[in-house]
C-alpha cells in the first residue's frame, strides 16, 4: 500500500465538506464517490446546486438544461446573469507585484477603486461606439491593466482574448486576425529577468494586420500607432457601473490553442459555464474562502490567466505576479508567497522541478505559515517532486495537481481536500466530469493500464464552438471524431488503485514501434530514480521500414557517458520492458517547450520525421531544435 503525503484535517476542505453534508442531507448520498456519481448522472441538477449553494447573482430561470449530448451542452436556458456583477460580488481587493519589487511590497487596489477603473473604462468603450459582442483582444503582461480590460470588455459585453507581449507577431496575428477586433489594448514594455523589454515593434506590426480596430489603447504612447488613446486617459472619466445581465452562453472568452493543424483555433466561453466551473474548483476542491490570498503564477497568453481572475469571485484576494518566476532566484515565488502571506500558491510542475534539481531548501526561507495549498499544473508533477514538495512543508501543505486545459477553460481531475494525497497522482475526478479511461476499443481500462482520457457527458464549459467554424465541422474533428458524442482529449491517463489519475503525457507523441503502442510517460516514470536527469524526451524516428525509440535526455555530473546509457537503457528494460528500451540516446542542454512550460514531444517528433513542425511559434525555446537536429541525424 501506498502511503498519503497528506492526510485531511478537521478543518481541510470546508466548502467541499458543507456542500457534500447538504447533498446528502437532501439526495441520500452515503460517501464521496456517490456525491461524484450523482454529480455526473444528475447533471442538471448538480448545477442547478451549485448554482443555489455558491448564491450566483441572477435569474436562474425555470428550466436548468435541456437534453443534449456532446459536443452540445445546454445548460440555464433561461438564465440571465452578469459575470461581472458576480466577479465583484466576492470584494475582495487585488495586489499587483511586480519583479522589480524584490522586497515582494506590491501594490494594493481595493474594490471601490476596482470598480472606478472597470467603470472608467467601460465608460470609454462606450464612447467609442463598443457594444456588445464585439471582441477586444489585449497584449499585455499580467497586471492591474489587462485585470480591468478584461473587466470592463464584460461590463459592455464584449468577448476578451488575451496575449502576453513574448509572442511574435506572426503568433498573435494569427490568433487575433480571425476575430476582427474592434478594441485593442497594449503594453510597449513587459519585465523579463531584470530587464524591461520593449516590444514596441511587434505591436505595431499586430495593428497593421487588425484593420477592424476603432478603439487602440496604449499604457504608453508608441509613435507608429497614430490615434493611441492614452491608458491615464482611458481610465480618467468614471460614471456609476451598470451590471448588465446576459445570458449564460453569452461569450465571455475566446482562446486559443494550436492543436495540430492549420490556424490556431479560437475556442468560445460561455460567460455563465466559466464562473460555475471556475466556482467549484475554487471553492470546493481547491478550499479557495473568502478571505484567502491566492495566487498562480501564469501569463496572459496561458488559460491559467483566465482562471486566475476568477478567483474575484470567490471573496478571496487575488495577488498578482508580473514578471519572470525565476527573478532574482528559482525560489522567488516562494519568497513572493511568503510576503504576501498566501494561502494558495499556484506553480508550474516545470519551477517544481527546477528548485528540487538545484538541491535547494525552501524551508530555508522561513515559515510561511499561511500557506494551506499549493497548485500544480502545465505539465505532470512527478512522484519524486512531490514527495520532496511535500517534505519541505512537512505533509502540512495540500499539494494540488489538476490537469484539463484551454479546450474547457479548467480542470478534469485535481484535488480533494477531502481525501489523503499520494504523490504522483490527481486524487480524483472533479465534480460534474464524467471522465474515464478508454483502452482503443473503447472499453474502460483496469486500474494502472494506459488509455485515452475520456469525458462522456456534457458540463457547462463545453465550448460554443471554435470561432470561424460555421458548420462545427473543425471542432467535431478536434474533439469528436473517434467516438460518437464522446469528447478525446487527447492525453493518456491511467487511474490508481486508489482512487486517483496520472497523465503519462499526449495521445499524439505516443510511440508507435512494430505496431505496439508506448506512452512516454511510461519511460519518464522509469527515469524518476535517476538524480542526474532534469528533463527527458522520448520519440519515434522511421528506421529500415519501422520506428526505433530516441531518447533525449538532460543531465548533470554524468562523467562516462556510455556507461550512464546503459544504465538507463538496463533500468527502462527492468522497470517497462525491453520494447521500451531506447534504440538511441543522446544527451542535450535542453528540451523544447511551449510558453507554459509543457514538453513539445510532437515537435521533435516532426522534426524526426521531417515533417513541418507544427506549433513551431508556440515554443519558448524554438532555438534548441537545431541541437537536437544536429544529434538525430
Amino acid at each position: 500500500m501506498k502511503t498519503a503525503t497528506w492526510i485531511p484535517g478537521i478543518d481541510s476542505g470546508l466548502g467541499l465538506r458543507s456542500f457534500y453534508e447538504l447533498m446528502s442531507a437532501k439526495y441520500q448520498i452515503e460517501d464521496l464517490n456517490e456525491l461524484h456519481t450523482w454529480s455526473v448522472d444528475n447533471s442538471a441538477q448538480f448545477w442547478s446546486e451549485v448554482w443555489d449553494f455558491f448564491e450566483v447573482v441572477g435569474d436562474k430561470g425555470n428550466g436548468t438544461e435541456i437534453q443534449s449530448k456532446l459536443p452540445h451542452a445546454s445548460y440555464f436556458p433561461d438564465a440571465q446573469l452578469s459575470v461581472l456583477e458576480n466577479l465583484m460580488s466576492g470584494r475582495g481587493m487585488v495586489t499587483v507585484v511586480k519583479e522589480s519589487d524584490i522586497e515582494n511590497v506590491g501594490q494594493d487596489f481595493t474594490h471601490e477603486e476596482l470598480i472606478t477603473m472597470i467603470s472608467s473604462l467601460a465608460n470609454t468603450f462606450e464612447a467609442h461606439g463598443i457594444v456588445e459582442s464585439d471582441r477586444l483582444v489585449a497584449i499585455l503582461p499580467v497586471g492591474i491593466e489587462v485585470l480591468v480590460a478584461t473587466l470592463a470588455g464584460f461590463a459592455v459585453g464584449a468577448t476578451v482574448a488575451t496575449a502576453s507581449p513574448e509572442f511574435g507577431a506572426e503568433t498573435i496575428s494569427a490568433r487575433f486576425t480571425q476575430l476582427e477586433p474592434k478594441v485593442l489594448v497594449f503594453s510597449n514594455t513587459y519585465p523579463w529577468q531584470g530587464k524591461e523589454l520593449n516590444r514596441g515593434q511587434m505591436v505595431a506590426e499586430v495593428v497593421k494586420a487588425l484593420p477592424t480596430l476603432k478603439l487602440i489603447i496604449g499604457l504608453s504612447a508608441n509613435d507608429e500607432i497614430p490615434g493611441t488613446v492614452l491608458w491615464s486617459d482611458a481610465i480618467a472619466t468614471s460614471k456609476e457601473l451598470i451590471f448588465t445581465r446576459r445570458s449564460f452562453d453569452h461569450p465571455a472568452y475566446v482562446l486559443f490553442t494550436s492543436g495540430t493543424t492549420g490556424d490556431p483555433k479560437g475556442l468560445l466561453h460561455r460567460s455563465g459555464g466559466v464562473l460555475l466551473k471556475h466556482l467549484v474548483e475554487m471553492k470546493l476542491h481547491c478550499d479557495i474562502r473568502s478571505g484567502d490570498r491566492v495566487s498562480f503564477y501564469t501569463t496572459t497568453g496561458w488559460m491559467m490567466w483566465n482562471w486566475e481572475l476568477s478567483i474575484l469571485a470567490t471573496g478571496a484576494d487575488l495577488i498578482l505576479y508580473d514578471g519572470a518566476p525565476t527573478f532574482q532566484d528559482v525560489l522567488r515565488l516562494f519568497r513572493f508567497a511568503q510576503s504576501q502571506k498566501l494561502t494558495h500558491l499556484g506553480v508550474s510542475a516545470r519551477l517544481l522541478d527546477l528548485i528540487r534539481e538545484n538541491d535547494l531548501d525552501l524551508k530555508s526561507l522561513g515559515a510561511m505559515p499561511c500557506l494551506r495549498v499549493i497548485m500544480v499544473t502545465g505539465s505532470p508533477l512527478s512522484q519524486r517532486t512531490a514527495e520532496w514538495l511535500s517534505q519541505q512543508f512537512d505533509g502540512r501543505v495540500l499539494i494540488s495537481p489538476f490537469s484539463g486545459g484551454t479546450d474547457l477553460v479548467g480542470s478534469f481531475m485535481g484535488p480533494n481536500p477531502l481525501l489523503p494525497y499520494f504523490a504522483g497522482q490527481m486524487q480524483g475526478p472533479l465534480l460534474g466530469m464524467d471522465i474515464d479511461c478508454w483502452d482503443d476499443e473503447g472499453k474502460s481500462c483496469e486500474a494502472n493500464q494506459i488509455g485515452e482520457l475520456v469525458c462522456k457527458s456534457p458540463f457547462p464549459t463545453v465550448p460554443l464552438g471554435i470561432w470561424g467554424d460555421q458548420d462545427g465541422l473543425r471542432f467535431r474533428e478536434a474533439y469528436f471524431q473517434r467516438w460518437e458524442n464522446i469528447w478525446v482529449h487527447g492525453d493518456l491517463v491511467s487511474r490508481t488503485t486508489e482512487g486517483g489519475y496520472v497523465v503519462h503525457g499526449r495521445s499524439d507523441a505516443t510511440l508507435n514501434v512494430s505496431g505496439v503502442r508506448i506512452g512516454t510517460g511510461e519511460l519518464y516514470a522509469a527515469l524518476d530514480s535517476l538524480q542526474e536527469i532534469s528533463g527527458a524526451l522520448a520519440f519515434t524516428q522511421p528506421w529500415n521500414g519501422d520506428e526505433r525509440i530516441i531518447l533525449l535526455v538532460v543531465a548533470r555530473n554524468v562523467i562516462d557517458l556510455a556507461i550512464y546509457k546503459e544504465k538507463i537503457r538496463s533500468l527502462i528494460r527492468k522497470k517497462c520492458s525491453p520494447r521500451h528500451t531506447p534504440a538511441e540516446i543522446y544527451f542535450v542542454s535542453d528540451l523544447p517547450r511551449t510558453f507554459n512550460g509543457k514538453l513539445a514531444e510532437v515537435a521533435v517528433s516532426d522534426l524526426a520525421h521531417k515533417r513541418k513542425i507544427r506549433n513551431f511559434m508556440s515554443l519558448a525555446n524554438p532555438e534548441v531544435l537545431t541541437e537536437i537536429e544536429s544529434a538525430i541525424f
